[in-house]
């Protein structure tokens, strides 16, 4: 062995080996470990459309369009509430998608239930002036989702793909709430307030990194690879996530909604706003 170490090629392998166990080193120090066979991508279910639909139950009993004299203005449900998940840039095409699927949904029980509706709007302000006069009513729903993101294994390098990439596997819980309010459209005032807690939803998927190539001196006068630092998302799982869940909790929220909507009531705030109006000589 004191030979081999001391004879040139001997200094030559050591100094390899030792280039390798570098080598090792930064790559658990950046996460690209488990080296893995190359396997495709993967790919988002959503193709980053996130739209949502709800069918009325068969059972349902279609009352005759404009049969209740009550006409309700329809705004899309608002999402970007503070500290809500759906307001930050991860998940705003997630957020945007629901609020314009419920609008559309919403509107589609009310006429089901024999109300007369208009929108649904994006938003309060964009109801005119006229809008709001005409309406007895305004529908303007408010969701907030609230997310925990673990981490449940250790990285994985994908080392035979172009580019190599690094993959991370999460769990993402999903829980939060939805409040129906209908107000007198003119002042503003609420009427109607109904909410709901959504139940939990977990869900897992998957972060996929690409693994961007650091080089070092092989020791024989040229360069190798020693480790591997963390480069651009190729593919982020997280907003699939949260559709995923959210599409699970679509249904049991406008099925409620339908319970929640009793035409009686409807026309008594109309009454009520009636009221309101002349007090505020509107």
């Amino acid at each position: 062995m004191r030979l081999f170490t001391n004879s040139k090629l001997g200094k030559i392998c050591l100094q390899f080996g030792a280039l390798l166990l570098l080598g090792v080193w930064l790559i658990g120090i950046h996460g690209c470990i488990t080296p893995q066979i190359a396997s495709p991508l993967p790919q988002s279910p959503w193709g980053e459309i996130y739209a949502f639909t709800y069918h009325l139950p068969s059972d349902a009993v279609i009352a005759k369009p404009g049969s209740v004299p009550v006409t309700i203005a329809v705004v899309n449900p608002s999402y970007k509430e503070e500290d809500s998940a759906l307001g930050t840039p991860l998940f705003a095409k997630v957020g945007k998608g629901l609020s314009n699927s419920m609008g559309t949904d919403l509107d589609k029980i009310l006429i089901a239930k024999g109300v007369t509706t208009t929108g649904p709007f994006p938003s309060l302000s964009e109801i005119t002036y006229s809008e709001k006069k005409d309406a007895a009513l305004t529908l303007a729903p408010k969701v907030f989702i609230t997310t925990e993101i673990k981490k449940i294994n250790v990285p994985r390098q994908i080392y035979n793909s172009v580019p190599p990439r690094m993959e991370q596997d999460f769990k993402m819980s999903i829980t939060g709430w939805m409040v129906f309010i209908m107000q007198e459209p003119l002042s503003g005032e609420k009427m109607w307030i109904k909410k709901l807690e959504l139940e939990p939803v977990t869900m897992e998927g998957t972060i996929a990194n690409e693994c961007v190539p650091n080089y070092g001196n092989d020791g024989c006068g040229g360069n190798m690879v020693i480790g591997y630092s963390v480069g651009n998302i190729l593919y982020d799982g997280r907003a699939d996530a949260m559709a995923s869940a959210l599409k699970q909790m679509y249904p049991v929220v406008l099925a409620q909604f339908q319970k929640y909507i009793d035409t009686d009531e409807m026309i008594q705030l109309k009454e009520k706003g009636k009221e309101i109006r002349a007090l505020k000589v509107y």
